[in-house]
């Protein structure tokens, strides 16, 4: 700048997708000798890839994961075999696409074959995974001088089957409710769980975990993470901050304070 180099303390990542939340930027930073908020190059670019992220933390206690098949653009997949190992319906998704982009639910499996043409055009691996049946929720969490915290959930009740593309960027599509309604034992037990995701992915900064409560057993199902979440007023963890009693001037100045440490 006017002929002087400046040398930047730290770098807050607040970009969605490539490069900002697949571990491009954080690459560039290790290299760079800059810290940064999210998490690291290895944890960000794993946790692009949904399928790669559930046998992750497929062994963490009290949490379990929608039987799924992973499958490739150029692999030799076998639709018949698809149908006969998932029951139906099932959703077909990009396998590290971002809001709902190329996602479909199929109820007849006949359309099976037009939703992984859908997907496909979005990515070269598709997931395909069995429709668990339950309400939805999304939780944040983040660590701060050696201790992860979590917090408040939101439920999410779209207006459409799922919480497609439309339910997430059409003002008033989606009911949002912070903090989300569960009972005490609910809330403890989720609590767990997030914590061990968010450690055994090795996260740092703020995270955004989605979960179904399946409405028969009241087990806690895996959806997915996001580790660059949305910042927006009207995004998910600025409205839980805001329920924990924090103003999101101070969470912010927190998460660059432990950046810098």
């Amino acid at each position: 700048l006017e002929g002087r180099k400046i040398k930047f303390d730290g770098v807050f990542i607040a970009i969605h997708g490539s490069p900002g939340e697949d571990g491009k930027l954080q690459g560039y930073f290790d290299m760079l000798g800059i810290p940064y908020t999210t998490c690291d190059a290895l944890t960000s670019s794993i946790t692009m890839n949904k399928g790669y992220t559930k046998a992750i933390v497929e062994g963490i206690d009290h949490l379990y994961t929608a039987k799924s098949i992973q499958i490739f653009k150029n692999g030799n997949y076998n639709i018949n075999q698809i149908k006969e190992n998932l029951r139906l319906p099932y959703f077909v998704k990009p396998n590290s696409g971002g809001s709902s982009i190329g996602m479909s639910k199929v109820k007849h499996a006949d359309d099976l074959e037009m939703a992984l043409e859908k997907a496909f055009a979005e990515d070269t691996q598709v997931l395909i995974e069995e429709f668990v049946s339950g309400r939805e929720f999304s939780i944040g969490v983040y660590s701060a001088k050696g201790e992860i915290t979590v917090l408040p959930t939101t439920e999410v009740i779209p207006a459409n089957e799922f919480f497609d593309f439309e339910a997430k960027y059409t003002p008033g599509a989606t009911q949002e409710i912070t903090p989300g309604n569960m009972n005490e034992e609910e809330y403890d037990r989720v609590h767990q769980i997030v914590k061990s995701v968010y450690s055994k992915l090795n996260c740092r900064g703020v995270v955004r975990i989605d979960y179904f409560l399946e409405n028969e057993t009241g087990n806690f199902y895996f959806i997915e993470i996001n580790t660059i979440p949305g910042q927006t007023a009207t995004s998910f963890i600025p409205q839980q901050v805001a329920a924990m009693g924090i103003s999101l001037k101070q969470f912010y100045t927190n998460l660059m304070k432990e950046t810098l440490s």
